[in-house]
């Protein structure tokens, strides 16, 4: 790993709020079913949540993300992925707005010298992930 140069920035991308929020919701549901009448129907939807939760954690992982002071290593399928910082051309962000949001999210996108592009699964805005936004701004 010191070939990489300094650790700037670890992480995972934001794929894992998804399988919290069904098994959240899977929990709730199952609770809630004590305090109706149509108790088994809220059970079995409550299972099903929580079932659709376990599965996005367990299979559908998180990938990690790794900046160094000369590679950016982002780890997809257990497989890494070196990209070294002689490759990235320029650094573009994509804009995503959140519907009933006013908040505006950036995921960047790294532009390589062979015009392909590598989109980092990692959204930032003036809310959250700020050390992530400083750290990607300086990248180049």
């Amino acid at each position: 790993m010191n070939d990489f140069g300094e650790l700037l920035y670890a992480g995972k991308t934001d794929s894992n709020k998804n399988g919290f929020a069904f098994i959240f919701l899977g929990i709730i549901a199952i609770v809630g079913a004590n305090f109706i009448y149509a108790k088994m129907m809220l059970m079995i939807i409550g299972g099903v949540f929580a079932l659709i939760g376990l599965y996005l954690l367990l299979f559908k992982r998180s990938e990690k993300l790794s900046i160094y002071e000369n590679t950016i290593v982002l780890t997809v399928k257990g497989q890494e992925v070196l990209i070294p910082k002689e490759q990235i051309s320029q650094i573009e962000y994509q804009k995503l707005k959140v519907r009933r949001s006013p908040v505006v999210n950036y995921y960047p996108v790294l532009i390589l010298n062979d015009q392909r592009k590598v989109l980092l699964n990692k959204a930032f805005n003036s809310m959250i992930n700020q050390d992530f936004k400083k750290v990607i701004e300086s990248y180049l």
